[in-house]
């Protein structure tokens, strides 16, 4: 089975601030987005990487593709006005009508070799699957008020990561419904399968160090990874 990643790389990053979008700041001998897809264009399993990018830096990231030899990108894609119009223009650019797919976000740029191969491997199984975390904090369930309304039970609590992982004609299937109906919020790809009621979702555990890169300080704190870890161990 054919595995493609969709690399996504086509927000804006307003909650970070600056002048340019967060995937494109350059840390150390790279830019942001290039973390995560050295780690998928290294990884055995990955056939194909489809990146979809800000469409206002297409020939940026074409160029860099072509100059560091990232092979397994088959094509640029851009990116929509939100994530799920972003994912959408890269599923609806494969051609082929059977396959894997994962989806990564390039702001975690500290993706491990390990969580794409579970995935892959649940795929085996699932149509659906998701890398996530399990909650570590009690969790607060709040009213209009700001008051808290309930405490759920951590034990049955996570938070979602990427890469997640689909079969490819289901995840077509989704957003093909989701753009009847005029759904285009979806902040994942899951929600989508379980808003339709697709099918089951399967989880693997992920990594703490797979955050996601949303303000000043995630940035410094990625930036400290890569300067005392002489290049990312992505195992």
């Amino acid at each position: 089975m054919k595995n493609t990643a969709i690399l996504l790389a086509s927000g804006v990053g307003s909650r970070l601030g600056g002048d340019i979008p967060k995937q494109f700041i350059e840390l150390n001998d790279c830019f942001l987005f290039e973390y995560s897809l050295q780690t998928f264009n290294r990884h055995i399993s990955i056939d194909e990487i489809v990146f979809v990018c800000h469409p206002d830096y297409i020939d940026f990231v074409k160029n860099i593709i072509k100059r560091k030899a990232y092979t397994k990108v088959s094509r640029v894609v851009p990116g929509g006005n939100t994530r799920q119009e972003s994912v959408s223009n890269g599923i609806f650019s494969i051609s082929n009508e059977e396959g894997n797919v994962l989806i990564h976000d390039t702001a975690r740029p500290f993706v491990t070799n390990r969580a794409i191969s579970e995935v892959i491997e649940e795929l085996k199984i699932y149509n659906a699957v998701s890398t996530v975390l399990p909650a570590k904090d009690t969790i607060f369930m709040l009213d209009n008020n700001m008051c808290a309304a309930s405490i759920p039970n951590r034990s049955s609590l996570a938070c979602v990561q990427t890469p997640q992982g689909f079969d490819l004609s289901l995840i077509k299937k989704a957003h093909y419904l989701a753009l009847k109906q005029n759904i285009n919020t979806a902040t994942d790809d899951c929600s989508l399968i379980m808003n339709f009621n697709l099918g089951i979702i399967k989880t693997v555990i992920g990594d703490d160090i797979c955050f996601k890169v949303t303000t000043l300080e995630d940035l410094q704190f990625a930036k400290s990874i890569i300067n005392n870890s002489a290049g990312f161990n992505s195992n």
